[in-house]
């Protein structure tokens, strides 16, 4: 009787306090700026701790793609003739993977900014 209710306190105990699939609710920044630098959305968005940038602005905001690529964000567009296109920001730093490669985490300061590619903008 007694090896039955540990192996049931132990289950309960790592089902509930190890499971990988355990995953925290938080929050970050996210900020979108057109190619004016004005900021057009800031607002706290909610996420699991460790989904990715493309999961998150995917169900946070309307975007549309075209080849793996964001080409609009809540209706404001890339313009490519101008080799002005969206760059993400995660904490100041630009993102050069994917945004699917993109991890976050707790209190992140995400940017989506539309930046011209040409004049190494990109970079700021």
């Amino acid at each position: 009787m007694l090896i039955k209710k540990i192996s049931i306190f132990l289950t309960l105990f790592l089902l509930f306090f190890y499971s990988p699939t355990f995953a925290m609710e938080t929050t970050g920044t996210f900020k979108i700026i057109n190619d004016k630098n004005k900021i057009i959305v800031s607002k706290e968005v909610p996420f699991q701790e460790g989904e990715t940038l493309y999961e998150v602005t995917k169900r946070e905001f309307e975007i549309e793609e075209s080849k793996g690529n964001i080409i609009s964000i809540n209706g404001v567009y890339s313009i490519p003739k101008k080799n002005i296109h969206w760059a993400a920001f995660v904490n100041g730093d630009f993102v050069e993977l994917g945004s699917d490669e993109v991890t976050l985490y707790a209190n992140d300061n995400v940017i989506w900014a539309l930046k011209n590619w040409d004049n190494e903008e990109i970079l700021k």
